[in-house]
């Protein structure tokens, strides 16, 4: 009797400290950024901008990220192409790689996230922590789960 008491409160802890894999996050996301960046310009002043990001992503259970967005605040509205890979730790946060590149143009830019899943909303919270060379960014995002499932999209 005394085991079965000590082991139901053990056994409750385990069932409720539930990890995160990459099939808890696999799925459709509406994807926006805002915020502002510098951007290094050789012998010139810093140039600082604002802009948003908005766009449509999926997150495979093989951990790619695929999808497209569009980008304002760097002159005309560009839409991009958007191919990566995502880590994901227990602890719900992860990392992800993206290589972006202008509609119908094979000139690639990189991109890394950094972020948070919220369990409860399916949502995660992001920030950008690597642009590229020269360029410093300060952009804040959340993706929302649209669907349980990664659907191709392309604008």
């Amino acid at each position: 009797m005394k085991l079965t008491a000590l082991l139901i409160p053990v056994l409750c802890g385990v069932a409720a400290a539930q990890t995160c894999r990459i099939d808890t996050i696999a799925g459709t996301y509406l994807v926006s950024y805002t915020g502002t960046m510098a951007v290094m310009i050789p012998n010139a002043p810093p140039a600082n901008y604002s802009g948003a990001i908005f766009g449509i992503l999926s997150i495979g259970s093989d951990s790619k990220v695929t999808g497209a967005a569009a980008v304002a605040g760097l002159g005309p509205v560009t839409d991009y192409e958007v191919a990566g890979r995502i880590e994901f730790k227990p602890d719900c946060t992860g990392t992800i790689w993206m290589t972006v590149a202008p509609k119908g143009s094979t000139a690639t830019e990189t991109e890394v996230d950094r972020f948070f899943f919220l369990r409860d909303t399916s949502e995660l919270r992001v920030i950008v922590v690597d642009m590229g060379p020269g360029v410093y960014p300060a952009l804040l995002g959340t993706w929302k789960r649209i669907a349980p499932y990664p659907d191709a999209v392309a604008w």
